[in-house]
């Protein structure tokens, strides 16, 4: 183990000092999972020096290339978990600002739900949302996607929604999600097993819904070996054919495989007439605009928010192993603030619907027009439109976001110089 992790520390260094070209050859060699592995160990044994020095080398990983295939490690001011990352789980109780109600939430270990093991600041955000608007769920059916802990879910049940459904995709996540909802006083709210890419399946006429119906064999999953969890992943598994209100979803974008199936699971999910909620730290405006295009070539209006920025944390550049950085005192009056601004104002609207078409027929627009808005929160209000909307509103085939990259970001380095592949054989 001593080994593993003294390698994985020359690792990063040998990346940190070879510079763009170094870390692409050593990322084309297997780094990344390398890297990945050595962050899990580290947070599992609450070692701070791994999860600074290996959280910073795949941050800056993803900041050579503009992108990170597995887990995007950029920083939001205000969103991290902070010194929740590093305790053991537990149950935590969050006071809803406005309602004054509590909500409990129990956490799950990193080692089975990986992202999904903290309540993120995403969540904390539009938890406030909705408690400072309680109508905008009071009676409906609320599903919350992506849910993690399920903060969000709770704060729903807590505030009088009908029936809410907390899901999430990760098997090792669902312990927690139940457990939290057996704590619930109202007797609204369940646990269930959802991954984004089952619906996106369906849609896209990989498997039909007869064939969905008929099974509730696992296709996909995230984090955890679901073996050990197969017949509570399977008896828990969403309906193929239920349908909401209310889709909630925070922080669910952190890689361009995401945006896609996430798109296609809020389509899927929403009722005619529904409202979907999705509030994600933008860490990345090419990953946020294609995300915006899967939407409305869905068939979803959007009207688009963002948040003002955090001020009272500055970020001078880019900066990784962001996930147990300290929050400051004043995020949790900054949360409150910008969730009554948002659920009661238009001050932080930038664009309705009619814009955001125009601006995805061109990919680079799009992503111009979102790339001011790096580093804070983007609200995303999406509604189903009418029924003989067409599935795509541009008039050339749409690009996907490494093509986008590939365009504006390339890099234009030399050959690499040669790299220690000695290193990378742990």
């Amino acid at each position: 183990m001593d080994a593993r992790r003294t390698k994985a520390l020359e690792l990063c260094e040998a990346m940190t000092r070879g510079g763009a070209s170094v870390v692409s050859f050593a990322d084309s060699l297997g780094a990344r999972t390398i890297l990945i592995k050595a962050l899990n160990a580290g947070m599992r044994d609450g070692d701070d020096e791994v999860m600074d020095v290996v959280g910073a080398a795949l941050g800056n990983m993803s900041q050579m290339a503009k992108r990170e295939a597995y887990v995007e490690l950029r920083p939001v001011p205000g969103s991290q978990v902070g010194s929740a990352a590093s305790r053991p789980p537990m149950t935590m109780s969050v006071i809803l600002p406005f309602s004054g109600n509590t909500v409990r939430v129990c956490e799950s270990a990193w080692a089975d739900a990986g992202l999904a093991w903290r309540v993120w600041g995403g969540a904390h955000l539009l938890s406030r949302f909705l408690d400072a608007e309680p109508k905008r769920i009071a009676g409906k059916d609320v599903l919350e996607i992506g849910a993690g802990c399920g903060l969000c879910g709770l704060t729903a049940a807590t505030l009088g929604a009908r029936r809410v459904v907390i899901s999430d995709g990760a098997p090792g996540a669902l312990g927690a999600i139940a457990a939290s909802v057996n704590e619930l006083p109202e007797k609204n709210a369940s646990m269930a097993f959802l991954d984004f890419r089952d619906d996106e399946d369906i849609l896209n006429g990989t498997v039909s819904v007869t064939e969905a119906r008929a099974t509730n064999e696992l296709r996909h999953w995230v984090h955890a070996n679901p073996k050990a969890r197969k017949e509570i992943v399977e008896a828990s598994k969403l309906s193929v054919d239920e349908v909401f209100d209310v889709v909630l979803a925070t922080d669910v974008l952190y890689s361009e495989e995401h945006a896609a199936a996430l798109a296609a699971c809020i389509m899927r999910r929403l009722r005619r007439g529904g409202r979907g909620y999705i509030l994600n730290a933008c860490r990345h405006s090419g990953l946020m605009s294609s995300f915006i295009i899967e939407l409305i070539s869905r068939g979803l209006s959007l009207r688009l928010s963002a948040v003002e920025r955090f001020e009272a944390e500055q970020i001078s550049e880019y900066q990784g192993g962001h996930l147990h950085r300290a929050l400051p005192e004043e995020s949790e009056d900054w949360w409150t603030s910008c969730a009554k601004t948002l659920s009661t104002t238009d001050l932080f609207l930038i664009a309705e619907s009619e814009t955001l078409k125009s601006l995805a027929a061109d990919p680079l627009k799009l992503e111009e027009f979102i790339a001011p808005y790096e580093g804070r929160f983007v609200f995303v209000h999406a509604t189903p439109r009418a029924v003989d909307a067409p599935t795509s509103v541009f008039n050339a085939p749409l690009e996907n976001l490494s093509s986008i990259i590939a365009m504006t970001l390339a890099d234009a380095a030399p050959s690499p110089p040669t790299c220690n592949t000695s290193i990378l054989s742990l």
